[in-house]
């Protein structure tokens, strides 16, 4: 599983639970989305940035999901380890494109690929902002480190 997770530098582990399966015996497509929102949280706190870190009556701006698809690859089924592997793919002016990796640790194999798109909200103007100059450096530093 290393081997497959090498290139992220945020990971995110969850266990498959019994009640994850829905009536087709495999895990319902929602419980991906679930897992995505545990892994994008994971990377945002990996960020280390104040802004996101405090209290949302507190926080300068927050990332907020402004899109997310799920490719499914493989189904799951209980008992399985989900390896989540998250990194930035793309940062656009206005958003910041993440993509997370699902892998069984049954398997081995890739079972899922999350797109999240989020958007930076200031809070005090109660509007959508740029991605902030010191959150661009954050997310460079954090993908480039050893």
């Amino acid at each position: 599983m290393k081997e497959l997770l090498k290139d992220f530098k945020v990971k995110t582990t969850v266990k498959v639970r019994w009640g994850d399966m829905d009536a087709y015996q495999h895990v319902n497509n929602v419980v991906y989305v679930a897992w995505g929102e545990i892994a994008r949280i994971d990377y945002f706190i990996a960020l280390e940035s104040e802004a996101f870190l405090s209290s949302p009556k507190k926080m300068q701006y927050a990332p907020i999901l402004g899109f997310q698809s799920v490719k499914y690859i493989a189904p799951l089924v209980y008992p399985d380890t989900i390896h989540i592997g998250t990194k930035t793919e793309e940062i656009k002016e206005d958003r910041i494109v993440l993509k997370s990796f699902y892998y069984s640790e049954n398997t081995k194999k890739l079972v899922a690929i999350k797109t999240h798109e989020v958007v930076v909200f200031d809070y005090k103007t109660n509007q959508k902002i740029h991605v902030p100059e010191e959150l661009i450096v954050k997310i460079n530093n954090l993908e480039k480190s050893k």
